[in-house]
C-alpha cells in the first residue's frame, strides 16, 4: 500500500486536516458566479475539492495494480479517484491522464468500496481547442450546465488549458452521471491524484509531488486545473449572476 509508510510524521489526526485542495480553498472568489464559493447564499454545494486519505489509499493500490504489470516504465501520466455524494446516492470513479493505458483492468484492485469503480463515460470527453474554440459540446459543470472556460488571460492563451488530466476526466464524469433528476442535495465530493514518472522517461516535468499539509507522495493540481476546477464546481442558478 503506497500512502502506508509516505505519511508525513505527526499526522496521527491527519483526518482533520486537509491535506490537498485541487482548484484553491473556498475563501476565493468564483470565477463563473463572481461570488466567494464558502458565501452562505447563494451557497456553492462543493465550495472546495479536498481529498482525503481512504482516497490517498485507492490510488496508491490503482497505481501498484497498474506497476505490477511493468510496462510503464518510459510513461508519465496522472492518476486520481474520486468520490461523490449526492442525493443520497454514492458515486465512485477512477480516471488515468493518458489515453494510452486503459485502467479498467485494475479497478478490481482498489479495496475502498471493492468492486464501485468506475471510469467516466466516453461522452464526458475533455474539450480540446480547435482553431481558437473548444471542441464538441464544449464545458459542463458537474451539475452539467455549460459553462465557458476562458482560453486566455491577460490577452495571452493559456498554456495547456485543453490538458486531458485526470481530474477533468473525473469532474465531468460526474457531471455526466448527475445531469437531469441524479442532481440534488450534495453530501461530499473528494478527490486524490497522484503522478507517476517511470524511470526511464526523461521529458515528464516531477513537480506535482509534496505540496500536501499530511501526505508528501499525492499530487496538488497543474495550473490548468486549478483554473478549470473552479468553473467545473460551480452550481449557481444563472438567475443569481
Amino acid at each position: 500500500m503506497a500512502n502506508t509508510t509516505s505519511e508525513k510524521p505527526g499526522s496521527s489526526k491527519r483526518n482533520e486536516v486537509v491535506n490537498l485542495r485541487h482548484g484553491g480553498k473556498k475563501d476565493l472568489t468564483c470565477p463563473r458566479c463572481h461570488y466567494r464559493r464558502d458565501k452562505e447564499k447563494p451557497r456553492h454545494s462543493v465550495p472546495e475539492l479536498v481529498d482525503s486519505e481512504k482516497l490517498r489509499g485507492a490510488v496508491g493500490e490503482l497505481r501498484d495494480a497498474i506497476l505490477a504489470k511493468g510496462k510503464f516504465e518510459e510513461e508519465a501520466f496522472m492518476l486520481g479517484v474520486l468520490e461523490a455524494k449526492v442525493r443520497g446516492r454514492e458515486y465512485y470513479l477512477a480516471a488515468c491522464s493518458s489515453g494510452r493505458i486503459d485502467i479498467s483492468p485494475y479497478l478490481g484492485q482498489i479495496s475502498y468500496h471493492k468492486g464501485s469503480w468506475k471510469l467516466p463515460a466516453t461522452e464526458a470527453a475533455v474539450p480540446r481547442i480547435d482553431d481558437g474554440r473548444w471542441t464538441g459540446d464544449g464545458w459542463r459543470t458537474i451539475k452539467w450546465e455549460k459553462v465557458d472556460i476562458p482560453l486566455q488571460e491577460g490577452g495571452q492563451a493559456i498554456p495547456h488549458i485543453d490538458q486531458t488530466c485526470a481530474a477533468m476526466k473525473l469532474l465531468l464524469g460526474l457531471g455526466c452521471l448527475l445531469r437531469g433528476d441524479a442532481w440534488g442535495a450534495v453530501e461530499y465530493v473528494r478527490m486524490s491524484e497522484m503522478y507517476y514518472v517511470g524511470p526511464r522517461n526523461t521529458t515528464a516535468s516531477r513537480q506535482w509531488h509534496g505540496e500536501g499539509e499530511t501526505c508528501s507522495w499525492t499530487a496538488h493540481s497543474c495550473r490548468p486545473c486549478n483554473i478549470r476546477i473552479p468553473y467545473l464546481l460551480c452550481d449557481i442558478a444563472s438567475n443569481w449572476m
